[in-house]
């Protein structure tokens, strides 16, 4: 292969590879009053697939995500949606890209589960145009879709937590958006309606960025894991490859064992309680691993 031929199928190949991701982020960073709160932080997002962002409590999560959705502007770095630098969208253009789900909505004293959802339309609309036939299909289908369709005319506000996530994914989908970003959904939620919301975004067929505190839902229902501590990215890639022990116990600072789920192979988290532990160098607490490795073996030799 001549020199122009290799030229240009490494032009093709970086191409190609641009347009199978979602998202790519490049060496972002942001501080606040002095204070670094998130370092060079850069990963990609394929097409179609869910990214679960985890770490500590300060470790950067909603940081991140607000600089995704454009909420604080970054000090360094780009964003990519599907190859664009989002910095360059109109409010407008950006919002027909992206949807998003906050932790903590306004209230919507009033307004019907249908007419909260339809303001996912608002996006597409003109000041002065009319609720078309096509609009109440797009209401109507994103309801079924969240399995909502009997609560359409109830007050979204008598909804339970469970149905009011899922009203608000139905808002997002009408949206249409190559992207939605979600701040904990699952938070405040029982464990059946934590599963439900978690299987519904897996089914919409968009890409996905979500944070999440919950490490097994995430191993479970995750396609990538991006782990952050101190506003740094610890690990990036697949459930098994990112959930390690040692990676767990560093930087959450607990004693913890994994096994294979039985259902979907990813790791299965069990943690250990009531252990000595000391600060590392890191300032987390360091539980000593000999003790758990010992009752470790011990349930071998039981086996």
């Amino acid at each position: 292969m001549d020199e122009n031929n290799s030229d240009k199928q490494s032009r093709d190949e970086k191409h190609s590879a641009n347009n199978a991701c979602a998202l790519t982020v490049c060496d972002l960073s942001w501080h606040a009053d002095d204070r670094v709160i998130l370092s060079d932080i850069s990963f990609s997002l394929a097409k179609g697939e869910m990214l679960g962002i985890i770490g500590p409590n300060g470790a950067g999560k909603s940081s991140l995500l607000r600089c995704l959705y454009r909420y604080i502007k970054p000090d360094n770095g780009t964003i990519n949606l599907f190859g664009q630098n989002t910095s360059y969208f109109s409010a407008k253009e950006f919002a027909r890209q992206v949807a998003v789900v906050l932790q903590d909505t306004p209230h919507h004293f009033e307004l019907t589960t249908d007419q909260l959802v339809a303001i996912g339309l608002t996006p597409h609309k003109g000041p002065f145009d009319l609720t078309t036939s096509a609009d109440r299909r797009l209401v109507a289908d994103a309801l079924e879709k969240v399995g909502l369709t009997h609560k359409a005319g109830q007050v979204y506000e008598h909804l339970s937590g469970g149905e009011k996530q899922r009203a608000l994914i139905a808002r997002a989908i009408v949206q249409q958006p190559k992207l939605l970003i979600l701040d904990e959904p699952t938070n405040h939620l029982d464990i059946r309606y934590q599963i439900q919301v978690m299987e519904l975004l897996r089914e919409i067929g968009i890409s996905v960025i979500t944070s999440i505190h919950d490490l097994n839902l995430a191993s479970a229902m995750c396609d990538q894991i991006l782990l952050l501590d101190d506003g740094r990215c610890v690990a990036h890639g697949t459930p098994k490859s990112v959930l390690t022990e040692e990676r767990i116990s560093e930087v959450f600072g607990v004693c913890c064992s994994t096994q294979a789920h039985p259902q979907h192979g990813n790791p299965q988290i069990s943690y250990f309680y009531g252990y000595s532990h000391s600060e590392n160098a890191h300032g987390k607490s360091a539980h000593d691993k000999s003790q758990w490795d010992g009752i470790k073996r011990h349930k071998q030799d039981e086996d």
